[in-house]
């Protein structure tokens, strides 16, 4: 209850504060700025993707090296937090190119932005595929189940212990909590834009309303049968 109440709270100040700008005339056209944004968000890409490669041969590197007592730990935790950091790159990478595309397939359709943007696209599905190889330098002594397993996740949290899927649990309830507040975030500013530019995004918002009405439902539901 607090957590809606918060987010009511601060759609109405910013709703408010975009309707006074709409009141004194104020717009936004976001087919001026396309081109300029597109190539930003693939400058983005391209570094969190080198950021990646040079992370993953950190790992590699770290995992062929032997260490004896107390720094074996050490190196343990970096080579863990080395495979978070890559993980979030690639997946921010990977959402990011598919952005990058579908804005330049909507908006310009200029083909060189279009290529670059598959390209990108394509080296973050090839890093992607590369993290089970990774995930198997981090925990060396556990038999992962294979990438193209159906019941991959389900494997995945069975084989960890007590502790981490604590960690894991509190990480998923967080993310549930920001996302329902993100798609609130995303239907306003949707609606704000509708309105102040002409051009509807009603079916936006259509589709964030019903995958926030699926997310919660799905998670009262798996929380009513246990």
């Amino acid at each position: 209850m607090k957590r809606w109440l918060i987010t009511l709270i601060i759609s109405a100040v910013i709703g408010f504060a975009v309707g006074y700008l709409l009141s004194v005339g104020f717009s936004f056209d976001f087919l001026k700025y396309s081109d300029g944004i597109v190539i930003g968000i693939l400058v983005i890409v391209f570094v969190l993707l080198g950021t990646s490669y040079v992370l993953a041969r950190q790992i590699k590197k770290l995992h062929q090296t032997e260490f004896i007592g107390d720094e074996e730990d050490a190196a343990d935790v970096i080579i863990y937090k080395k495979f978070t950091d890559y993980t979030l790159f690639v997946q921010t990478s990977l959402t990011l190119s598919v952005l990058a595309l579908c804005t330049t397939m909507v908006t310009t359709q200029k083909l060189a932005l279009a290529i670059v943007s598959l390209v990108g696209l394509g080296f973050s599905y090839i890093l992607l595929v590369f993290m089970n190889s990774l995930l198997q330098m981090v925990y060396p002594e556990r038999p992962l189940p294979k990438a193209n397993d159906p019941k991959y996740a389900e494997k995945l949290l069975d084989m960890s212990d007590d502790g981490e899927k604590h960690v894991i649990l509190i990480g998923l309830y967080k993310t549930f909590q920001l996302m329902g507040v993100a798609l609130v975030f995303g239907i306003v500013l949707s609606t704000i834009y509708s309105v102040s530019t002409g051009n509807s995004q009603l079916f936006s918002i259509l589709v964030m309303g019903i995958i926030l009405i699926l997310i919660n439902g799905k998670y009262s539901l798996s929380i009513r049968e246990k």
